[in-house]
């Protein structure tokens, strides 16, 4: 017998749930696993890549990692569908911690050159990593981009099947596979990591992006501790309050970069 699966958005607003916010941006994260009948929530800068190739090739659509670049232009290919959502075997969703999260997106968004900020005259602005959480925090919630915005807006159910982090990504690897997802990890080929940079010791909370670019160039990356003093801890603690309970809730506070 499927589970009776509770949804956590639909019922916040007595309208069509094609014009609730909430729920229609979660579902926008949610993809079908074909052969397990399973959905996954994906959430940006938690081993999303990895597995929105690996559900690709899963659902036959690619065979090799040649083809990495597809899932970029197929994004909503595998949206599940309302009754696919309900009749699920098995969800699940890889969560992240959120000091670790918002200072990768400082690296890979800011310092890696996909945005910028302007200022009022439309010139751009160089911001450091204290600057970019006080853009965040200023941010309408539901304004902000993906890759920043609150892990807790991604969820579609009240209750997964399996909650995962990022800070144990082998053993989700190992969880999935048992259930019959073959998961490719494409961090390397996407450069999506830090791997093969050297991690440094530092206060670079107030560098400039540019300036971490420069030693992204040149082998080198702050470590993510170093991206934090006083003021930086408490940002995240205010922006992200939901998260970290999110994440405490399930894991503990043993993966948080600060308890």
């Amino acid at each position: 017998m499927v589970e009776n699966r509770k949804l956590l958005n639909a019922k916040l607003e007595y309208s069509p749930v094609s014009q609730n916010e909430k729920y229609t941006y979660s579902l926008k994260h949610t993809l079908s696993i074909y052969t397990l009948n399973a959905v996954y929530t994906f959430i940006p800068k938690n081993a999303c890549s990895s597995l929105r190739y690996s559900i690709a090739v899963a659902n036959g659509y690619i065979t090799d990692i040649n083809d990495i670049s597809w899932i970029h232009k197929n994004n909503e290919t595998f949206n599940s569908t309302q009754r696919e959502i309900a009749l699920a075997n098995y969800t699940f969703v890889i969560l992240r911690c959120p000091f670790t999260r918002v200072a990768s997106c400082f690296f890979d968004q800011i310092a890696g050159g996909d945005f910028d900020f302007k200022d009022s005259s439309g010139a751009q602005l160089s911001i450091s990593f204290n600057d970019f959480l006080q853009v965040i925090k200023s941010q309408n919630r539901f304004d902000r981009n993906e890759h920043w915005r609150n892990q807790s807006d991604f969820l579609h159910y009240e209750k997964y099947n399996d909650y995962f982090c990022l800070e144990q990504f082998t053993e989700a690897i190992e969880r999935l596979s048992d259930k019959g997802l073959k998961v490719f990890d494409t961090r390397a080929e996407l450069k999506h990591s830090l791997l093969g940079l050297d991690r440094v010791d530092g206060d670079f909370s107030k560098t400039k992006e540019k300036e971490i670019r420069k030693m992204r160039e040149d082998g080198f990356i702050p470590n993510y501790k170093s991206m934090y003093g006083d003021d930086e801890i408490k940002l995240v603690n205010d922006i992200y309050a939901d998260d970290i309970d999110l994440y405490k809730r399930h894991f503990g506070s043993k993966h948080l970069l600060f308890n």
